[in-house]
C-alpha cells in the first residue's frame, strides 16, 4: 500500500512538473520554465525527507547569489544602471521553496505541538509577544497606510518584514529536532566546514579572474559604478562588485549578492569553522578545519571588506584564548601566531595596502559617530510606538514602493517596529542569550563544551550587534536562530548518547 501511494504521488508530482514547466515556457523565460520544473519537485522531496531540505536550503544560502546573477542572468545592462528581467524575485524566492516545505516536514513528522523536550517557556512568551508586536505593527500602521496611498503596496510590504522579523525563528526547532544524536551532528558539523570552504574557495578565484583581466571588473564602467559595487561588475561568482584597482577600491561579494553580505557570511563562519575544528575528532577532519579558517582568512584579506578585516583576526584570537585558557602551550601559540602575523604583514604588500585603507576609511567615517548620528536621527524623527511600517527598510520589498535605508541595526527596528518592538526584541535575544549560556555552561564534554563555547559567542556578538544589520538579512538571520537550536540540543546529546 506504501509503495502504490509513493508511485501516485511520483506520478502526480513528474505530471504537474511537465505542465507547469511547459506553461512557463510558454508565457516566461526559459529560465522560469526550468526552475518552476526543478522547484516542484524539490518542494515535495524537502517535506518528505525535511531534514535533506533543511540541507538542500542550508546549501542554497551561500550559493543564491551565484545562481541569481551568475547562472540565470537575471540581470542585464541598460544604459548605465541595470534592468532586471521577470524572474528577479523567482530565484530570489528559490531558497522558501527547500526551507518552508523542509519546516512543515520537521512540525509534522517530529510531532512538535505534541512533545515537552524543548521545555524553554520564557523564550516562547517572549516570540509569542516579538509576533504579537509585529502584527500590532502590520494591522495597525501598514494597513491603514495602504488605504491612503496609492503608490506603494505597503500592505504587501509589512509581509516582506514579516517574513524578514519572523521568518527564520522555528528554525530553532529545525535544528532542535534534526539534530536527533551527536553523528547527525558530526556530520553537520563537518557539512558546514565544507561549505565555508567551498564558497572562500570560490571567492579566490573570482579574486585572480579579476586580477589577471578575465574580468573586467569596475575600471571601465561609467560613473557611479566605477566606484560602488555594481551587477555590471558581475564575475564568475556572486553579485555586484567593485574592482577598481586603478582607485584602490575592491568589493567582492564572494558567493553572495552584496559585498557586505559576504562580509557577514565571513564573520560568522569563523566562530562555526573554529569551533567544529576545536571539536572535531578525526585528525583529517580537524586539519581540514584548519584549512578552513585559513580559507577565510584569505577570503577576508582579499575582499577588501572592512568590517570583515577588523572582526574576523579578533574573533578568532578571542576564541583561541577562551578555548585554551587551560593550555600549557597557549603562551607558545600566541607568540607563533604574533611572529607569523609580522611577517605576513611586513612581506606581503596586499595586507599592508588593506590595512592602510581600512585605517583611512576608519578615519574618515568612523564607525561609532555613524551609529550615534543614526540614533540621533530615527529618536529625533522616528519614535513612535508601532513604527513607521514593517518592510519599509528591507530592500527585498523596494520593487513594492519607496524605502528608507537605514543601516544599523537598532534605528532600522525602530523605524520599523516601533520603540515598543524594539524593547520586545531586546527582550527576546536577551533571553535567547541568557538560555543558550546556560545550555553552553551545562556541557561536561571537552569537545561539545568547545563547540558551545564559540556558537554561544556568536549569539552573544549577533543579539547586541549595533551596526548594520545582520539578523535582518541571510546569511546571518538564518544561522543565528538555527545555531540557537543547535545549542539548546547540545546536553540533550551529551545526556542521551556517547562521544562520536
Amino acid at each position: 500500500m506504501k509503495s502504490e501511494k509513493q508511485i501516485i504521488l511520483t506520478v502526480t508530482v513528474l505530471f504537474t512538473t511537465v505542465f507547469l514547466g511547459s506553461l512557463c515556457l510558454l508565457i516566461a523565460s526559459p529560465q522560469v520554465a526550468i526552475l518552476c520544473s526543478l522547484l516542484l519537485p524539490c518542494t515535495v522531496l524537502s517535506y518528505l525527507f525535511p531534514r535533506w531540505g533543511l540541507l538542500t536550503f542550508l546549501i542554497y544560502l551561500p550559493l543564491g547569489g551565484t545562481i541569481t546573477y551568475g547562472v540565470a542572468g537575471v540581470f542585464q545592462a541598460f544604459g548605465r544602471g541595470i534592468r532586471f528581467t521577470g524572474s528577479y524575485s523567482l530565484f530570489h524566492l528559490a531558497k522558501d521553496a527547500f526551507y518552508l516545505p523542509a519546516l512543515i516536514g520537521i512540525l509534522i513528522h517530529y510531532k512538535v505541538w505534541k512533545k515537552n523536550s524543548l521545555k524553554l517557556r520564557s523564550l516562547m512568551i517572549v516570540i509569542a509577544l516579538f509576533v504579537f508586536t509585529c502584527l500590532l505593527t502590520f494591522f495597525f500602521v501598514n494597513i491603514p497606510a495602504d488605504a491612503t496611498n496609492a503608490k506603494d503596496k505597503i500592505t504587501l510590504m509589512g509581509l516582506v518584514g514579516l517574513k524578514v522579523w519572523l521568518g527564520y525563528i522555528p528554525l530553532i526547532l529545525c535544528a532542535y529536532y534534526c539534530l536527533n544524536n551527536q553523528k547527525n551532528l558530526l556530520l553537520f558539523n563537518r557539512f558546514l566546514l565544507l561549505l565555508i570552504l567551498i564558497a572562500c574557495s570560490l571567492c579566490l578565484i573570482q579574486y585572480l579572474f579579476l586580477v589577471h583581466g578575465i574580468c573586467p571588473g569596475s575600471t571601465d564602467l561609467p560613473e557611479p559604478s566605477n566606484t560602488s559595487a555594481s551587477l555590471r561588475a558581475q564575475c564568475f561568482v556572486g553579485g555586484s562588485l567593485l574592482f577598481n584597482p586603478g582607485k584602490n577600491l575592491i568589493r567582492l561579494p564572494g558567493t553572495f549578492v552584496a559585498p557586505w553580505q559576504w562580509a557577514w557570511f565571513l564573520i560568522a563562519s569563523s566562530f562555526i569553522s573554529y569551533g567544529v575544528s576545536f571539536s572535531e575528532p578525526s585528525r583529517l577532519w580537524k586539519g581540514l578545519g584548519f584549512v578552513t579558517i585559513i580559507a577565510v582568512l584569505v577570503a577576508t584579506l582579499i575582499s577588501g571588506q572592512r568590517t570583515a578585516l577588523l572582526l574576523v583576526p579578533i574573533i578568532y584570537l578571542v576564541l583561541l584564548l577562551i578555548t585554551q585558557k587551560r593550555d600549557k602551550n597557549l603562551l607558545v601559540k600566541l607568540v607563533i601566531l604574533f611572529i607569523v602575523s609580522i611577517i605576513i604583514s611586513t612581506q606581503i604588500g596586499l595586507v599592508d595596502e588593506r590595512i592602510a585603507n581600512f585605517i583611512q576609511r576608519w578615519q574618515y567615517s568612523p564607525p561609532q559617530e555613524f551609529i550615534v548620528k543614526q540614533i540621533r536621527w530615527i529618536t529625533s524623527n522616528y519614535i513612535t510606538l508601532l513604527g513607521n511600517g514593517l518592510g519599509k527598510t528591507a530592500s527585498a520589498a523596494h520593487r513594492l514602493g519607496s524605502i528608507t535605508l537605514v543601516e544599523t541595526f537598532p534605528a532600522q527596528i525602530i523605524y520599523e517596529i516601533g520603540i515598543l518592538g524594539y524593547l520586545v526584541f531586546l527582550s527576546l535575544v536577551t533571553t535567547l542569550t541568557i538560555l543558550t549560556f546556560k545550555a553552553y555552561r551545562s556541557l561536561k564534554t571537552p569537545a561539545l563544551r568547545g563547540l558551545g563555547l564559540c556558537l554561544w559567542a556568536f549569539i552573544l556578538f549577533i543579539s547586541y550587534n549595533p551596526y548594520y544589520y545582520p539578523l535582518a538579512v541571510d546569511p546571518v538571520a538564518v544561522y543565528y536562530w538555527f545555531i540557537a537550536g543547535m545549542l539548546f540540543k547540545l546536553p540533550v546529546l551529551e545526556r542521551n548518547c556517547s562521544p562520536q
